[in-house]
């Protein structure tokens, strides 16, 4: 038992030791690395503050003038229509961007080419709301210029609503909505006239006699349950057809932050970042240019 236990413990030392033994190789080389990184920036630091300086230049000529970009965001209900026709629309915009056709986008929106020459990017993304199972777009447009935002927004929501394929989708829509209201509106109608007393002296008149007393209370027990529920069923009908009446609807925007979309640093450590591995390669290729020569003249 003795022996197993001892067996067990060198077993253990000997894992430890194999563990240390394997990060103490990883630091090494991890540290050898950098200070091979030190010897080539110190060696070649001519070229290391060429780089970095192109990369700070290129960073500050990509986050001003003109190409400094805003973003701005609001979400829209999709009261017609699915996520995927909805996509299409916003990827056909995308092509006139990537193509650097702002005529095309313009004429697509229906608005200036001075507001549309200042759209960068339109993206989106869909979210369900967990209440009602409401499909909503959130749109996110990247403008030049934050004043045009309300303009590209309206225009955006225009470009839903006229579309024609939504615009019949609408129209269906609200057709049977409104007819589920009539419907709902009829049946409600009915069961208020059973309601009523005179409703049911009428039909003594025509021979059957019924207590009244007795006709009042079986009318609240047949009716009443009946009569909620149509009561909330139209209710749920009418609110759609009040706040759903479009193919969209606007529910919450975020103009543009006074903050650029994409700042100087945010630039500055991706372009240094970049800078710094093509100067290392180079590095690599001066410190061993005599054998990259001599094997690319090999026959």
């Amino acid at each position: 038992m003795e022996r197993n236990n001892e067996r067990q413990e060198l077993d253990l030392l000997s894992l430890l030791q194999k563990l240390f033994n394997f990060l103490y190789h990883i630091l090494k080389r991890i540290a050898g690395f950098g200070g091979y990184l030190l010897q080539i920036t110190f060696r070649y630091y001519y070229l290391f503050l060429i780089f970095m300086l192109v990369a700070v230049a290129y960073s500050y000529y990509s986050t001003h003038g003109p190409r400094r970009v805003y973003e701005a965001k609001f979400t829209l209900s999709m009261n017609d229509g699915d996520s995927n026709l909805y996509s299409e629309m916003i990827s056909s915009l995308n092509c006139y961007l990537s193509d650097e056709d702002p005529v095309g986008f313009a004429n697509a929106l229906q608005i200036p080419l001075t507001e549309g020459g200042k759209v960068c990017a339109v993206g989106s993304r869909f979210i369900i709301e967990p209440q009602d199972s409401t499909l909503r777009i959130v749109i996110a447009t990247i403008v030049s210029d934050p004043n045009v935002f309300p303009a590209i927004k309206t225009a955006l929501i225009d470009y839903f609503k006229n579309n024609e394929y939504l615009r019949s989708l609408n129209l269906v829509r609200i057709a049977s909505l409104k007819e589920r209201e009539r419907l709902f509106k009829k049946d409600i109608a009915e069961i208020d006239s059973l309601q009523k007393i005179e409703y049911f002296q009428k039909t003594n008149e025509a021979g059957v006699k019924l207590d009244q007393k007795l006709v009042f209370k079986t009318d609240k027990q047949m009716f009443y349950s009946d009569k909620l529920s149509l009561l909330e069923q139209k209710e749920a009908v009418t609110k759609e057809l009040t706040a759903k009446s479009e193919v969209v609807n606007l529910i919450s925007e975020f103009p543009p932050s006074t903050k650029p979309f994409v700042t100087m640093r945010d630039e500055v450590v991706k372009y240094t970042a970049i800078a710094f591995l093509l100067f290392f390669f180079l590095c690599l290729f001066l410190d061993n240019r005599k054998q990259v020569i001599d094997y690319l003249r090999k026959k």
